[in-house]
């Protein structure tokens, strides 16, 4: 089964023992492997805060110099 979660790919590999997590868009590598789907959102939703604040971080630190 496949789970479409926040822009990312979460693949059942096998039935509640491994879910595979791909990246976005266009190319979808493999980010990591987790024992359940919720785990796997877990994970995606703990990144997409990490792109978030790196984002932000990034434009403060531009718009300083």
């Amino acid at each position: 089964m496949k789970i479409f979660y926040r822009g990312y790919l979460i693949d059942e590999e096998i039935r509640s023992i491994s879910y595979s997590v791909y990246g976005r868009r266009p190319e979808r590598h493999e980010l990591t492997a987790r024992s359940t789907s919720r785990e796997a959102m877990e994970w995606i939703d703990g990144n997409v805060k990490r792109e978030a604040t790196l984002g932000t971080t990034r434009t403060l630190q531009t718009a300083t110099h």
